[in-house]
């Protein structure tokens, strides 16, 4: 039972450690994409002052707008790239490991508390259907030792 107890703990610290893991991920993933849409915003607007300004005679002003929007648009390409590409670290694969082994632990614990179940219920049902052929080898002895006894002290 103390084996049992102890996998339920490794269990819950490492399903503990790993969802503070993934939700620190998730903040992370969060906040890069937001600054990619931040990005994208202004690369956006930029391009619309670029198309505004191409209108304007050929081509001054509206041709940096499009450079630096585009520009824009790169960089939040990058940024959204870089927060898909976040993994995670070797500790996660060390706790998930650790997590399996618990999990290992606990039904093997729950196989052996089945397995005598399934021999205590054994037990009852043999002793319940023939409540004499359960006894009889535990008393026999103890009745055998007393009768030679017995015999032994009417000798003397």
């Amino acid at each position: 039972m103390e084996n049992f107890m102890r996998s339920l703990k490794l269990l819950w610290r490492s399903e503990r450690l790993l969802a503070e893991h993934q939700l620190k991920l998730g903040t992370q993933r969060i906040v890069f994409i937001a600054l990619a849409a931040l990005v994208a915003v202004f690369g956006l607007a930029m391009l619309s002052m670029a198309a505004f300004f191409a209108l304007v005679p050929y081509w001054g002003h509206a041709l940096a707008a499009l450079v630096v929007g585009g520009t824009d648009f790169i960089l939040a390409a990058v940024l959204v790239i870089y927060a898909g590409s976040l993994k995670p670290g070797k500790e996660v694969e060390m706790v998930t490991e650790v997590r399996d082994m618990a999990l290992n632990d606990i039904e093997e614990e729950v196989a052996l508390a089945e397995a005598e179940l399934v021999s205590l219920k054994d037990d009852v049902q043999k002793f319940i259907r023939n409540p004499v052929d359960a006894l009889l080898p535990s008393v026999i002895v103890p009745l055998l030792s007393a009768i030679a006894r017995g015999f032994g002290s009417a000798k003397k």
